[in-house]
């Protein structure tokens, strides 16, 4: 015989996860009760106290050693400084006097000898000497008649007949017989003559400087130097090199001398440049300088155009 299902049966064939619930509910139950078992056999262990470690004693003479403070060194006092003792005076010389020599009376014939020897040889021209050195009244009147002078392009003759006056009235030639009584003649000039000789040089050597002077104000008027178109090239070099540098970002190895040719006009500007030669290899750069140049300003006080070649070397920095 087939056995009759019951109520149960059928309501658990319809719905099966009652029994699901059911046996998750059984093991949480069995969870608990194992838990609780096992906190309690835990907490009925008795566990043994750590005993803590003691701190060590440190032994005396360490602890004296640590606590014994670095006795200070004595201060060393400096032994005064002895008192420079003041020097001795010096005891003033004593200048010892000579003995003048007593001057003796001089006889007859020294006397002669000294009259004889002032009327001979040089000395006979001590009192000529004279006259021409005192030569107050030539220097005032050559000083107004110099300043009188218009035109200084004229050049002052010489007059011959003035440095050849008295050249006759020598003594005469040398006679050997009364050579010991010969007296030496001398030429004679007045003040007007020897007036007339300076104001002569003095025209000369004025005209020589004046021409002297014209002639190298026209040679520096006419031509530049160069110191003057170095110095224009060094205060602008920072400017050219600036240019130099920016065009050196893009090429690290970039150097070399370039030498250019410009015209200067007498007002100081830049009329024409050209590039006679150039290392560096690159128009860019090249058009930048010629560009940057042609703004220089020179002096304008020459009367002429120049044409000059000047080389500039652009190395790194």
């Amino acid at each position: 015989m087939v056995a009759n299902p019951d109520y149960n049966t059928l309501a658990y064939d319809w719905r099966p996860l009652g029994r699901q619930d059911n046996r998750f509910l059984i093991i949480l139950v069995s969870s608990l009760v194992f838990a609780l078992v096992i906190g309690f056999v835990l907490s009925s262990i008795e566990v043994p106290v750590e005993e803590r470690q003691k701190q060590k004693a440190i032994p005396e003479r360490i602890a004296d050693f640590i606590l014994e403070k670095e006795k200070e060194k004595p201060k060393v006092v400096p032994p005064p400084k002895p008192e420079p003792k003041p020097l001795p005076k010096p005891e003033p010389r004593v200048k010892k006097q000579q003995e003048r020599k007593s001057d003796k009376p001089l006889t007859e014939e020294q006397k002669k000898a000294r009259e004889k020897a002032q009327d001979t040889g040089l000395l006979a021209l001590t009192s000529e000497l004279a006259d021409l050195i005192d030569t107050s009244e030539i220097d005032s009147m050559v000083a107004t008649s110099v300043n009188k002078q218009s035109d200084p392009t004229k050049v002052a003759a010489l007059d011959k007949s003035v440095l050849t006056s008295g050249v006759g009235k020598g003594s005469g030639g040398v006679n050997s017989d009364n050579y010991g009584d010969a007296t030496i003649g001398s030429s004679s000039l007045s003040q007007k003559e020897i007036l007339a000789v300076r104001q002569s040089l003095l025209a000369s050597d004025k005209v020589q400087d004046v021409a002297d002077s014209d002639d190298q104000s026209e040679t520096s008027g006419s031509y530049r130097s160069e110191e003057e178109i170095t110095l224009v090239f060094d205060q602008n070099k920072s400017k050219l090199y600036s240019i130099y540098n920016r065009e050196r970002r893009k090429n690290p190895g970039l150097k070399g001398k370039v030498v250019i040719e410009l015209t200067i006009s007498p007002e100081g500007k830049v009329v024409d440049i050209n590039i006679v030669s150039s290392e560096l290899n690159n128009p860019r750069l090249e058009r930048s300088l010629v560009a940057r140049i042609k703004l220089f300003k020179f002096s304008a006080d020459k009367s002429r155009e120049i044409t000059v070649t000047y080389p500039i070397e652009f190395l790194p920095s």
